[in-house]
């Protein structure tokens, strides 16, 4: 599933809608919709007599992605103009915008991340953990001794593979743990979580600065009916 939130703005339309009254919410065509999307919070605030901001209207913080595109320009679709940033509850944007501007926004939820791809396209990452470095199946130090029959559910009958990340600190312990592809069975999963968060260790990502840093890992238990 994609958490995809490609909302499509007229500035224009804003800016009318604006001189009515009160703050509105943007105006957009929704491409997907999830828990994380955050177009409801978006709205927009009068500036003088020829230009709005936009602000997070919502009692929780965002992440948005803005391009404003000017007609024929193209920008948005070539990844030039983008800005992302986190913008606090009840907070307004940095900038201002006039008429005869098509605004590119996108928004998520935290902790949900933006994560943007080539052409401008975008989804929200649920996991808020998009920016991290991925570790390589490599960095797991003691894989074969994670799982043993003894973690299989008592009274579970039946396989399956779970699929699932986990956000591993500078120090190499896993943090959290989240199935990204259900097994079919939850014990199965829940088991899956439960014991790479007790045992897996981990050889940390490391930074630009060439310390070492949290990163995240994915990976994949097959389970097999005892």
């Amino acid at each position: 599933m994609q958490y995809a939130l490609h909302l499509i703005c007229s500035a224009i339309l804003l800016v009318l809608a604006s001189f009515m009254g009160g703050a509105r919410p943007a105006q957009a065509q929704t491409a997907a919709v999830s828990a994380y999307a955050g177009e409801q919070c978006v709205t927009f605030r009068r500036e003088g007599d020829t230009a709005f901001r936009l602000v997070n209207d919502c009692a929780e913080p965002l992440s948005v992605a803005v391009c404003a595109d000017s007609v024929g320009s193209g920008n948005c679709a070539r990844d030039i103009g983008w800005q992302t940033l986190t913008v606090a509850a009840r907070a307004e944007l940095p900038g201002s915008y006039a008429p005869l501007q098509s605004l590119n926004i996108l928004a998520c939820r935290a902790p949900a991340v933006i994560v943007m791809k080539p052409g401008g396209v975008g989804s929200c990452d649920p996991t808020g953990t998009a920016n991290l470095p991925l570790l390589l199946a490599s960095s797991l130090k003691n894989a074969a001794s994670i799982i043993t029959s003894a973690d299989y559910p008592n009274g579970v009958k039946a396989e399956g593979t779970t699929r699932f990340e986990m956000v591993v600190a500078a120090d190499g312990r896993p943090q959290n743990c989240m199935v990204t592809v259900s097994s079919g069975k939850e014990a199965l999963d829940k088991a899956t979580c439960n014991a790479f968060m007790k045992r897996a260790r981990f050889t940390p990502a490391k930074g630009p600065n060439g310390f070492a840093s949290a990163g995240r890992y994915r990976g994949n238990v097959t389970w097999k009916e005892q």
